[in-house]
């Protein structure tokens, strides 16, 4: 289980198949299906034979009205072929544009909202714990340290955590680090040194959990990402 902290991400499934797991529920994702993924919440997915997707990420300006599936935002738009043409062209805008900057499409625009249009309990309680983990995330973080900052107990902390993230702090931060050294890999060669940046004890380390997270290791990764 993994989840992307600090951006939402649009896929569109091109061929193959593959199981969505996500709050003790199993989607099927076929081609033609658009899924929509909000930061903060925990997924897997598990690849049948083949799975060909493209993926768009968009930085989490916004927060992501509730919609079909269930409350936490996850959307699963299924053989959406009147998406395609559109997602195509956005696609291609974001390969292009260097700069890391793009417009989302208004079509697209449906599935967003302002982060005051729909607030929830848990950002409430969490959202201190969350942004220190996002500025500190390569130092040392304890629970301790977290739940001092949220003014609970440990293990209520831990509870109302796993509850809504769905992962546990400690694996919070993990994939947090990792998030954050794909993007270190996108410029940077020097592997030891984005281990220390992003937190890790060394690079075996690094690699470990990276591969855990990923599924390969990092110079594979920087492989695909650089070519």
């Amino acid at each position: 289980m993994h989840l992307h902290p600090d951006r939402h991400t649009f896929s569109y499934i091109i061929d193959g198949g593959a199981n969505l797991l996500h709050n003790r529920s199993v989607y099927k994702l076929e081609k033609g299906d658009l899924i929509i993924i909000p930061p903060y919440v925990a997924h897997q997915t598990l690849i049948e034979t083949f799975f060909h997707y493209k993926v768009i990420r968009v930085p989490k300006l916004h927060s992501f009205v509730g919609l079909e599936n269930n409350e936490l935002g996850l959307t699963i738009l299924k053989n959406n072929l009147p998406y395609k043409d559109q997602y195509d062209q956005w696609f291609e805008a974001v390969r292009i544009n260097t700069s890391g900057k793009h417009k989302i499409p208004t079509t697209f625009k449906q599935f967003l909202a302002s982060e005051d249009d729909s607030p929830s309990s848990f950002k409430v309680i969490l959202k201190k714990a969350l942004v220190h983990m996002e500025g500190n995330f390569h130092k040392k973080i304890s629970v301790d340290e977290l739940s001092d900052i949220t003014h609970l107990s440990d293990s209520h902390f831990q509870r109302v955590f796993k509850a809504n993230i769905g992962i546990s702090p400690t694996r919070y931060l993990q994939n947090l680090r990792i998030e954050k050294a794909k993007e270190l890999i996108k410029a940077r060669n020097a592997f030891t040194d984005i281990a220390y940046d992003t937190g890790f004890f060394d690079q075996s380390h690094f690699n470990k959990y990276f591969k855990i997270n990923v599924g390969m290791i990092p110079k594979r990764y920087a492989d695909i990402v650089k070519r």
